[in-house]
């Protein structure tokens, strides 16, 4: 089962949302697992909000994910995006737990399109490839790299050039 929500919270950049659900999907395919997941599209002083609400980092960042399992959803609907308006935090250890079924990844992804579009524009590039990036980085996450250690993040950052190379998006991507 694939279900992809997209909310689009920002006014900086059109996001083209059959093109998300298109790079999300294909991905997924490749992956081999389904998903339920809401996508998030905000500017830098709302990703800013929910990194120091979530995570205690107060500054803006490219992207978050939070990964959630079935008996956390069936206690507490709230994600971090509706969470961090009223201002509840995910218990300890369960933003860590990301399969609902062996192919089923549930969780969030929230992408600063304003940070994007100033890297984009930085290195002079499609803010869509930074956006994808993103995308990929923290669906990423949440098929379960990691990036904290350095050969788990070269793992990763390989991985990432890889699908963006697929999706014809010739982009810097971290060693």
């Amino acid at each position: 089962m694939m279900k992809l929500e997209i909310i689009d919270l920002q006014d900086l950049y059109p996001i083209n949302k059959s093109w998300v659900k298109r790079l999300l999907k294909a991905i997924l395919k490749m992956e081999g697992k389904n998903a339920e997941l809401n996508m998030v599209f905000v500017d830098n002083k709302r990703i800013k909000e929910i990194n120091k609400a979530f995570l205690g980092h107060n500054y803006a960042t490219d992207v978050l994910s939070f990964a959630y399992d079935e008996p956390f959803l069936s206690r507490n609907s709230l994600t971090p995006y509706s969470q961090s308006k009223t201002n509840h935090r995910i218990p300890s250890g369960e933003k860590e737990k990301n399969l609902l079924s062996d192919d089923t990844i549930i969780g969030e992804i929230i992408i600063s399109v304003e940070m994007a579009k100033k890297i984009a524009q930085k290195h002079r590039y499609a803010v869509e490839g930074e956006i994808a990036l993103y995308l990929i980085h923290g669906l990423l996450h949440l098929l379960g790299y990691d990036d904290k250690q350095k050969k788990e993040a070269k793992e990763m950052h390989r991985r990432e050039k890889e699908l963006l190379l697929n999706f014809g998006y010739s982009i810097p991507v971290p060693h």
